[in-house]
């Protein structure tokens, strides 16, 4: 005990004298490409969104690129080209599907350069995924303020090293619709295996966007992703939640996957769906 008080005004006393006011010089001509996109199994529109970083005290969205020209092209000499559907977004065929096992190539041609750049290519492998047997809703009420609603898979991962991503859909509106609230897993506790039941989504009753009432019908898709596009995942979830700063490191970039110093993501993955309707 008198350890004890002794250490208390010594925190007290190192937290107070961490007061004075720092200036920071931020660059604000330092510009990059930032690219977000991807292309699954599906047969659909699949978007590539094209912007570039702002200023720190910028409080608008971000300035769409507009202009380029974009293509995609698979290991076995196929091209596909894209259109822009808004400034800055640009859309495949609503007829296009990947193919698993393909390797796509993503090539952005800027109408202008970004950091010294026009040309901006990106690669990604589509790792095939087993269809899914079946889920699950499982009434947790003692979790939480109103308890959560645990979505559960039936499905037999394949006997290799595998990375997934989860998204939940109600009544077709997709809730993971931003990547910060994505569930990603490698598959090191039920590689091989029949996962009989594992929790793959947990939706928050307390949340109306997230309340399930009965007749509801909950889809599932999970998504076999590439290890590079599960760690881009991971450390962006992880630079962009809550840390404590007395204990945290210093932010660094996230490692991208397109050349030439842009940021973002150019992914291409297998997609496997199973629905259920919700039934207190």
């Amino acid at each position: 005990m008198k350890k004890l008080l002794i250490i208390i005004p010594a925190i007290i006393f190192m937290v107070a004298s961490c007061t004075e006011r720092i200036d920071i010089e931020l660059d604000e001509t330092y510009t990059r490409l930032v690219v977000f996109g991807s292309i699954t199994t599906d047969t659909t529109s699949h978007y590539v969104v094209l912007s570039t970083t702002t200023s720190y005290y910028y409080n608008e969205a971000p300035p769409p690129v507009t202009g380029a020209n974009l293509e995609i092209s698979d290991d076995q000499g196929n091209i596909i080209t894209l259109t822009e559907v808004a400034p800055g977004k640009y859309a495949t065929s609503p007829l296009f599907a990947a193919i698993p096992g393909r390797t796509y190539t993503l090539r952005i041609e800027l109408a202008e350069e970004v950091n010294g750049h026009k040309t901006y290519i990106a690669s990604s492998y589509l790792s095939p995924i087993n269809q899914i047997d079946s889920i699950g809703l499982v009434e947790r009420p003692d979790w939480g303020e109103k308890g959560f609603i645990e979505v559960t898979c039936y499905y037999q991962d394949p006997l290799s090293r595998n990375f997934y991503m989860f998204n939940i859909f109600k009544n077709g509106e997709m809730l993971t619709d931003t990547i910060t609230n994505r569930f990603v897993s490698e598959d090191e506790f039920y590689n091989g295996n029949y996962t009989n039941g594992i929790g793959v989504g947990y939706l928050d009753q307390s949340k109306e966007r997230e309340v399930i009432r009965a007749g509801d019908t909950v889809t599932f898709q999970g998504c076999s992703i590439t290890e590079d596009y599960y760690n881009f995942i991971i450390t962006l979830q992880a630079e962009t939640g809550f840390q404590t700063p007395l204990f945290s490191g210093p932010p660094a970039n996230v490692k991208s996957n397109i050349s030439n110093g842009a940021a973002g993501f150019f992914a291409a993955y297998g997609v496997a769906y199973s629905s259920k309707v919700f039934q207190p």
